[in-house]
């Protein structure tokens, strides 16, 4: 089975199933008002070069329709358009990318991918490097500077060189209920239990003591304080993440000895534990799905997870309920100065990238593509559409005009398709996305990378495996964690302990480069 089978994360928004049907039935219709609503300036080539090409991607079904209502507008402005997509299950990427990357005629002229693979698939030697693409568009130099680091330093590059381009940022975000955190009733037992405000937490402690407070307050409504994802158990193992590299840890040292088993480790899985217990019945197998639901619902007061929660819940709900949401830095733990450590993991995301065995003129024109689709010209209108599935990556995404942007009709498409039939703004006010906005960019700023070189699935299904057990009771937290480390220290030597350092080590620079002390 592939890792992380299953993932549903954005199959509550409308059309991946439709997707797949009509594009294998070869009656997808881009909409006539998609054709005709944009200037084609943002589209155009270098030197207004025309490639007459027509291109196959594979994408992953959680992804949606961007390529397609983009197709009409490069083929006018570059002769360059989709023919065809093929869509694959997130957790069958390797399977059903890697074979294409080495085939001497691969099947699709670029692929999209969940950027946990990025390393393992440019250690192929198989994506296309980048580099000299970049140098023929005048734009690039400030491109590069405008995708933010904490996705183009891991999920870009590769010993040095570039082999993908950006189109989905992940976060992890705190999401939060104003209308509890604003209910003075619930203030004032708050503040006579605590002796301290009422206040969205900033310290992991203070999260617990929120969990358990909502929890015991108001569950007799049908109301928890949150629920953390824990199953699919190859995939839970990014929550505790957020509050382990956030306390101080890491995946290895440089000398690829797990580091995962740490007091310090130990002391964030307890804590993960613990916050579990304060949740709904069924915590401790909560899954994907399930965490979504609870939001849409309203039976959290917080939660902990991707930026697009908000998003694509929005429109399902009524306006009373998706305005009262509110989005903050996820928490930390306090250090002995006092200041607060925070680490949110960016954790999925989406890399574009290129198979080598290519003729040039395909790979001219499946650059092209990339990277127009990932520029601000062009992607600050699709990371605020919720028909996309892309969140925000470039420095743009975050300013006061990318707000508005969620509030109105995304001009480079229209409506009169099965795959897109709505085309509104996500939210109901500026405020609204602003707060949405600034909340990810809060967190944005302390990323943490996943892990993303070769043995991602193998460490990913180790460490959530037994995390798993420590949170049902099999395992004590030091247990769980001594298990998974021995497995990691396994696969390092199958795979190789001089090979792993060396990939490693692309996670070091980058985290290095970003200021984090490791």
């Amino acid at each position: 089975m592939g890792i992380f089978r299953g993932l549903t994360r954005r199959r509550m928004v409308k059309g991946s199933a439709t997707a797949a049907a009509l594009m294998a039935g070869g009656g997808l219709s881009l909409g006539r008002r998609a054709r005709a609503e944009v200037s084609l300036d943002p589209f155009r080539a270098p030197g207004d070069k025309m490639f007459n090409q027509e291109l196959t991607y594979f994408q992953d079904g959680n992804w949606l329709h961007a390529p397609l209502w983009l197709s009409p507008h490069f083929q006018k402005a570059a002769g360059v358009s989709v023919a065809s997509r093929e869509i694959y299950s997130g957790g069958d990427t390797v399977a059903k990318v890697l074979p294409q990357l080495l085939s001497r005629q691969p099947r699709f002229d670029f692929v999209q991918f969940p950027s946990l693979f990025f390393g393992a698939f440019a250690e192929t030697g198989m994506l296309e490097p980048l580099d000299d693409y970049f140098a023929q568009y005048d734009d690039a130099p400030d491109y590069l500077d405008w995708v933010m680091p904490a996705y183009g330093e891991f999920y870009t590059k590769w010993n040095g060189q570039r082999f993908g381009v950006m189109l989905d940022g992940d976060i992890h975000i705190l999401h939060y209920r104003k209308q509890h955190f604003d209910n003075p009733e619930l203030q004032r037992k708050f503040s006579q239990r605590f002796q301290r405000e009422l206040e969205v937490p900033n310290t992991w402690p203070h999260f617990l003591d929120a969990v358990q407070f909502f929890t015991e307050e108001l569950s007799s409504e049908g109301i928890y304080g949150t629920s953390m994802v824990v199953n699919p158990p190859n995939f839970g193992w990014g929550f505790w993440m957020d509050i382990a590299a956030s306390n101080g840890v890491n995946y290895f040292d440089e000398n690829m000895n797990p580091t995962i088993n740490t007091p310090a480790a130990v002391e964030a899985l307890d804590m993960y534990k613990a916050i579990i217990e304060f949740g709904p019945p069924g915590g401790a197998s909560m899954d994907i799905d399930q965490t979504i639901q609870r939001w849409q619902s309203g039976a959290d007061v917080m939660s902990i997870w991707w930026i697009d929660l908000a998003e694509f819940t929005v429109q399902q709900q009524g306006v009373e309920l998706a305005e009262n949401q509110g989005a903050a830095i996820v928490p930390g733990w306090e250090q002995p100065d006092g200041s607060i450590n925070h680490k949110a993991i960016s954790l999925w995301c989406r890399t574009g990238a290129i198979p080598r065995n290519l003729p040039d003129e395909v790979k001219q024109a499946a650059f092209h593509f990339l990277y127009r689709m990932s520029h601000p010209a062009i992607s600050d209108e699709i990371v605020a559409d919720e028909y996309c599935g892309s969140d925000p990556f470039g420095a743009s995404h975050y300013n006061d005009e990318a707000a508005q942007k969620y509030l109105q009709a995304n001009p480079q498409r229209g409506t009169d398709n099965d795959l897109w039939p709505t085309n509104a703004g996500i939210f109901q006010t500026f405020e609204r996305a602003r707060d949405h906005l600034d909340g990810g960019l809060r967190n944005v700023e302390v990323g943490y990378p996943q892990f993303y070189w070769e043995g991602t699935p193998e460490y990913a299904d180790a460490l959530g495996r037994n995390i798993s057990k420590a949170v049902v009771g099999e395992l004590t937290s030091q247990q769980a964690l001594d298990e998974a480390a021995e497995e990691w220290a396994r696969i390092v030597q199958q795979l190789g302990i001089d090979k792993q350092k060396a990939q490693y080590q692309n996670f070091l620079n980058g985290a290095r480069a970003l200021g984090y002390k490791i």
